[in-house]
C-alpha cells in the first residue's frame, strides 16, 4: 500500500457531514411539527447548513488534491478538479462543489462581487448570481438539485470520497 492511498482526512469529513445532516434532519422534523415553519423558513435556515457542508467538501477536495499532487505542481492540481463526472459545459461535480462553497462564503459580502470564476460557473449552470435573490433561487439549492435530487449530504460525501480514491488510483498508476 502506498502512503497516498491512506485518506487520513476522511474521518473528519465524515464526522462533520454526518453532524450537518443531523442538523438538516432536525430542521425537517421541526417543520413537520410546527405548521407556521413552512418550506421557506426551512430553506432560509438550511441554506447555511448546506453551505457549511460545501465548505467542508471544498476543504477536503483542495487538501486531497494538494496531498495527491504535491510533486506535480499547479497544472497537475488543476487536472484533478476535472477528474470526475461532467455535469455541464465541461464542469464537473467537484468544480460545482468548489463553486458552491465560494458562493456561500461570499454571498453575504456586500463589498465585492463573486470571484470571476465562481460567477462564470454559476452562470454556466444558469444559477442566479444576484446576492439578494429569493431563497428559492439560491445557487446552493440549485446545485443540490444537480448533485443529488434528494439533497442527501451522505450521497454527495460518498461520491467525493470515490473521487479521491479514483484520483489516487490514477496518480499511482502513472508513477
Amino acid at each position: 500500500m502506498n502512503l497516498l492511498e491512506v485518506d487520513y482526512r476522511a474521518n473528519s469529513l465524515d464526522v462533520v457531514i454526518n453532524g450537518l445532516k443531523r442538523s438538516i434532519d432536525e430542521l425537517k422534523h421541526f417543520s413537520e411539527k410546527n405548521q407556521w415553519y413552512d418550506g421557506l423558513f426551512l430553506l432560509e435556515d438550511s441554506e447555511h447548513i448546506f453551505g457549511l457542508a460545501f465548505i467542508a467538501f471544498q476543504n477536503y477536495i483542495n487538501a486531497s488534491i494538494k496531498d495527491l499532487t504535491a510533486m506535480g505542481g499547479k497544472e497537475l492540481q488543476r487536472k484533478y478538479y476535472k477528474h470526475d463526472v461532467i455535469l455541464s459545459h465541461n464542469y464537473t461535480r467537484i468544480e460545482l462543489i468548489i463553486c458552491l462553497a465560494n458562493y456561500i462564503k461570499h454571498k453575504e459580502d456586500d463589498t465585492q462581487e463573486f470571484h470571476m470564476h465562481t460567477k462564470k460557473v454559476l452562470e454556466v449552470f444558469s444559477f442566479n448570481t444576484d446576492k439578494d435573490c429569493d431563497i428559492t433561487e439560491s445557487a446552493v439549492f440549485k446545485g443540490l438539485d444537480l448533485l443529488d435530487k434528494n439533497w442527501d449530504l451522505i450521497v454527495i460525501k460518498n461520491f467525493v470520497f470515490q473521487w479521491r480514491k479514483s484520483a489516487c488510483t490514477e496518480i499511482l498508476s502513472r508513477s
